[in-house]
């Protein structure tokens, strides 16, 4: 038997098993609710974080800007964008100021959907939470945005370490 079918057996796990079996179970929670959502029509949790962030920009955006958002890069970035101007919640546009780069903006059906979808996670988000305390909320917020934070510091140290040291 191999450390893991150990642990298996009722041998406690470590805190970093914890986790990550906690962080995977909470994502496919969210990932069950957002095809339940696209069900009935509304927009996807990363469809809906995309809409809103291209609206609180405030004018078009070129697709890099995603990229350094939610999405790990420009071509995720770019599949959310054709998978939203299909939808017509998006279009490109020329950039004025570089012939090379294109920029997005929202539509008016965009515009709609985004307050549509906002209205709807967040009436799905208070009832899943309408259980916490204030207290547990803000305890919640505050070591999940300590882990992100931890993440997105782990990730910036391994960028500017060197392969191979």
């Amino acid at each position: 038997m191999n450390e893991c079918d150990s642990r298996a057996f009722g041998e406690a796990q470590t805190f970093e098993e914890q986790f990550f079996q906690l962080m995977a179970g909470i994502n496919r929670q969210l990932r069950q609710l957002s095809d339940q959502q696209l069900v009935q029509e509304c927009v996807s949790p990363a469809q809906l974080f995309f809409l809103k962030r291209l609206h609180d920009a405030g004018a078009p955006q070129p697709v890099s800007f995603f990229a350094e958002g939610h999405f790990s890069s420009r071509s995720n970035a770019s599949q959310m964008i054709d998978r939203l101007q299909a939808e017509g919640l998006v279009q490109r546009q020329g950039n004025p100021q570089d012939r090379r780069s294109v920029l997005v903006r929202l539509t008016e059906l965009g515009a709609q959907r985004l307050r549509e979808g906002h209205a709807q996670h967040l009436s799905l988000a208070q009832a899943l939470f309408a259980p916490l305390s204030p207290a547990e909320r803000e305890n919640t917020l505050h070591s999940l945005r300590r882990v992100l934070g931890l993440l997105e510091s782990f990730q910036a140290q391994r960028r500017e370490k060197p392969a191979g040291t």
